[in-house]
């Protein structure tokens, strides 16, 4: 290939990555590399075609764009590829390239768990709601925790029931009258009727209601994990952020001295 042809090659490769024909430019890079292996602008139009970068100002402004194209082979290629001379410029290259890999593998990984969160609360709504369909109506027309309405009524019931009990007890001692025998049958049928009800009506809600309760904890722990974990890669997607903000501005520079860039 001539110093003419090789020209064209290069011009043809920076017009291909300004209109974003990144494939048509990794092929022209390639076509110089074939014949001139060290070629330090063929080396570098192709890292920027790789990640698909118009040109360094896009590498200093790449966080506004949408996700993240990685190439870890080819860099190391590039990487070798490279003169003595240039290799210091093209690991650095490389380096930043592995940051924003990283941050992207960060962002990912923080929506991924808000996802999960989000269906964990669904799920702790969810079941809040079906925990409603188990609570008892009152005289009054209000829906309560079956729990309210459990205890006060069994141990009522276990109340009168103990009457009824040292009623029967006591009788044998005492001359009773009929008055006294129905208020200790009442006492007793009462406390019957009133603990059967707890039992079979009320208390099979309110294990339900607690099984529900303890699927909605277990949820709820692991809701605050996964909370804590996306605190823990957030600190440090913003640190690596941060790092990679910085590394970008200083190698742009770098890049500008190295290839005589006045702009």
């Amino acid at each position: 290939m001539s110093n003419i042809e090789e020209h064209q090659m290069h011009e043809m490769g920076v017009t291909q990555l300004s209109r974003g024909e990144f494939l048509a430019a990794v092929d022209s890079f390639n076509s110089i590399l074939e014949k001139t292996p060290h070629d330090f602008f063929a080396l570098r139009g192709l890292l920027l075609a790789s990640a698909h970068l118009a040109d360094m100002n896009d590498l200093v402004h790449e966080g506004k764009k949408k996700g993240f194209v990685y190439n870890a082979d080819l860099i190391n290629k590039v990487i070798e590829s490279a003169s003595e001379d240039d290799r210091k410029y093209f690991k650095e290259f490389g380096r930043i390239f592995s940051d924003k890999k990283r941050l992207y593998d960060l962002n990912h990984e923080i929506n991924s768990l808000r996802e999960d969160n989000k269906k964990i609360q669904a799920k702790i709504t969810l079941h809040n709601e079906e925990r409603e369909y188990y609570y008892v109506m009152d005289r009054h027309g209000k829906k309560n925790d079956p729990q309210v309405a459990f205890f006060p009524l069994a141990i009522c019931g276990g109340i009168m029931l103990l009457l009824g009990i040292w009623w029967f007890i006591m009788q044998s001692n005492l001359e009773a009258n009929w008055l006294l025998q129905a208020l200790g049958w009442f006492c007793t049928i009462t406390g019957i009727i009133m603990i059967g009800c707890s039992f079979i009506f009320i208390f099979p809600k309110v294990l339900e209601i607690k099984e529900i309760d303890k699927y909605c904890k277990d949820l709820q722990t692991e809701s605050m994990k996964i909370e804590e974990k996306i605190r823990s890669l957030e600190t440090e997607a913003n640190k690596l952020s941060d790092c990679i903000r910085t590394s970008c501005r200083d190698f742009a520079m770098n890049d500008k001295l190295k290839t005589g860039d006045k702009s």
